[in-house]
């Protein structure tokens, strides 16, 4: 993936890896100004995050650099991050059709099919 900003997206990272151990890898190839790694609501990591360069040819060296290389046991992804405006939503499904509001789903009584569970005396 081409990198057209500062901001880079860091996959499959090691579940151990915290913030300041992404830096430090990176800072070896590009100063750097802020490491997110994303995390559950407990605290644990996702195994993925975010860089910011302080450049774009930064980003663009470490991309070229560290992408598919050994980090903490694991192969890292480096590639330039997507704006949201760019991302796909849905699980990567295009064929399957908008999901339908609870409320348009009907009663727990269709009118035309009968009871949704109906019981059998």
């Amino acid at each position: 993936m081409e990198v057209l900003t500062p901001r880079l997206y860091i996959g499959n990272l090691s579940y151990d890896a915290s913030e300041s151990d992404v830096f430090d890898h990176l800072s070896k190839i590009a100063a750097v100004k802020n490491v997110e790694v994303v995390r559950e609501g407990g605290g644990n990591s996702k195994g993925f995050g975010f860089a910011e360069m302080q450049t774009l040819e930064g980003a663009q060296e470490v991309a070229k650099k560290l992408h598919d290389t050994d980090f903490m046991g694991r192969l890292m992804i480096v590639n330039g991050a997507k704006s949201l405006g760019e991302r796909s939503s849905g699980g990567g499904r295009p064929d399957r059709p908008p999901r339908e509001e609870r409320s348009d789903r009907g009663s727990e009584f269709d009118y035309e099919r009968g009871p949704r569970n109906p019981s059998y005396d």
